[in-house]
Formats: C-alpha cells, sequence, structure tokens
C-alpha cells in the first residue's frame, strides 16, 4: 500500500489579517516544501510578559518559520483545506489550527508561555486573506 500525500498548493500564498489593529499574528507566508507546508509568521507587536498581552509597536515583528503539516477534509480528497503547526514563536510555543472557508484563512492560534507559568495559556481566532493585490501596511 503506498502513502498517499495531500497536495498543500491551496494554502500557499501570502495571507493578512483582516483586523489591521489586532495584536498577534500579521501576516502568514505559507510555502510549499515536498508533503508540508513551512509558515513564515510575522506579528505585530512585541510579546510582554509583564503585561501579558502583545504591545502594539509601529513595525511588525517576525516571529517564526514553523513546518505544517496538510491535512485534507476526507480520506478520498487530495487537496489541503488545512493545516497543524506547532513550535516556538517569541517566547511562547504555539499550536496553530488553520483552514479554508470558502477561499480564506482562519487560524485558531493556542499560546502557552513555558517560561512563566504565571502568564496564562490564551487562545484566539484571526481570519485571513490571500496578499494579493492588497496593500500591506
Amino acid at each position: 500500500m503506498t502513502a498517499r500525500t495531500v497536495d498543500a498548493a491551496p494554502l500557499a500564498g501570502g495571507w493578512v489579517n483582516f483586523d489591521t489593529t489586532a495584536t498577534g499574528i500579521h501576516l502568514v507566508d505559507a510555502a510549499v516544501d515536498g508533503s508540508r507546508l513551512m509558515l513564515q509568521i510575522t506579528e505585530r507587536g512585541d510579546p510582554d510578559p509583564s503585561q501579558e498581552t502583545l504591545v502594539r509597536t509601529a513595525t511588525p515583528v517576525t516571529g517564526a518559520t514553523l513546518p505544517a503539516v496538510p491535512l485534507a477534509d476526507d480520506m478520498d480528497a487530495a487537496e489541503a483545506v488545512a493545516f497543524l503547526a506547532e513550535g516556538p514563536l517569541g517566547s511562547r510555543q504555539v499550536i496553530l489550527c488553520g483552514y479554508l472557508n470558502r477561499g480564506l484563512l482562519t487560524i485558531d492560534v493556542h499560546t502557552v508561555h513555558t517560561a512563566d507559568p504565571q502568564i496564562p495559556n490564551v487562545m484566539y481566532r484571526a481570519h485571513f486573506y490571500r496578499s494579493e493585490g492588497a496593500v500591506l501596511l
């Protein structure tokens, strides 16, 4: 039996957060690397553990590049509609669950501050559109 691969191409490209005032993930650049996605994450704001949130700064801060596993919505489907990624993002550990819905990308972001147990775990959801033709601020 041959292992099937899921084509990650539908998830590839640049994605911009709809909420231009939000801290957290601002841009996601997803590139196909074999059977995986590589996510270049850019955040807006710096993690400030003393305030337990991201502090908005004028200049976006590049967070990390994370490998992601592309996921299909059916065992017989060949194209990815979602991904799962986890790893370090700044001083936090994150789990990213992303999925396409009508051409838009939604990412559920789960963060854990392993270095400081006083900082609570956080979950937020962000919505992204493709950056092609978009004006990036």
